[in-house]
């Protein structure tokens, strides 16, 4: 894994922008390339049901720049380095050698956030979650090994968490990130695919308070398109 920088957009919590740069924030090398930032975050409170936190459909024209865009849910889509636009009503990055990386916020520690992938001949995309700025957790799906997801914690480098191989491929799939109290689970379709308890020690790193940042990432893949996405509390 080599760690250069983070190129990507952010969407703040009460919908105030929010630019995460790329020479400061933590998760600006997340992936083994890279990594390029996308997000929204808004808080909200109370229990019970799940709550929609933040959503987006990312309909519009081809080549329409995601830098400033409102979200279906609320908020704002912030650009920190790279270009993210949207192409064929689904969000892209153009760069195809640095990975990209989108955050969005719920407010909580505790939220799922998924995303419809439409996937290529090769993949390494998918999802993040607990991020602040300077950690997080994020899982990559790639088509490798029968279709394979790996886990990653990002603290002040890339950290293999969990692997799990011979998931399928796809061309097209429903990703969902649950992070729950002490447990990571993620699964494609209505198939749970990997579970990770985290540590004592990783519960303190990425549960704080801050530690509210959820997304989309895509690690040299310019190809993977995003669609659905939304984070539920």
């Amino acid at each position: 894994m080599r760690a250069n920088r983070l190129l990507g957009i952010v969407v703040a919590t009460t919908l105030a922008v929010t630019i995460i740069p790329g020479s400061v924030a933590g998760a600006a090398n997340l992936g083994p390339q890279g990594t390029a930032t996308l997000g929204a975050w808004k808080i909200l409170g109370g229990t019970g049901a799940p709550n929609v936190a933040t959503w987006a459909n990312f309909t519009g024209a081809n080549g329409t720049s995601l830098t400033g865009k409102t979200l279906n849910g609320g908020g704002t889509w912030t650009t920190d380095v790279g270009t993210w636009t949207i192409q064929s009503n689904q969000a892209a990055s153009s760069n195809a050698a640095i990975a990209n990386m989108d955050t969005s916020a719920a407010g909580t520690q505790n939220a799922s956030v998924l995303t419809t992938l439409t996937i290529g001949a090769t993949a390494n995309a998918g999802l993040v979650a607990l991020d602040n700025g300077t950690v997080a957790i994020y899982a990559l799906y790639s088509k490798t090994a029968g279709g394979t997801v790996t886990l990653y914690k990002y603290n002040g480098g890339p950290t293999v968490l969990a692997t799990a191989t011979g998931v399928g491929t796809f061309a097209s799939t429903i990703m969902k990130l649950d992070a729950l109290t002490n447990t990571i689970k993620i699964s494609l379709g209505a198939t749970q695919v990997l579970s990770y308890s985290l540590t004592a020690a990783e519960i303190t790193t990425f549960k704080g308070a801050a530690n509210n940042r959820f997304g989309l990432i895509a690690d040299s893949d310019a190809v993977t398109r995003f669609d659905d996405f939304h984070i539920d509390t």
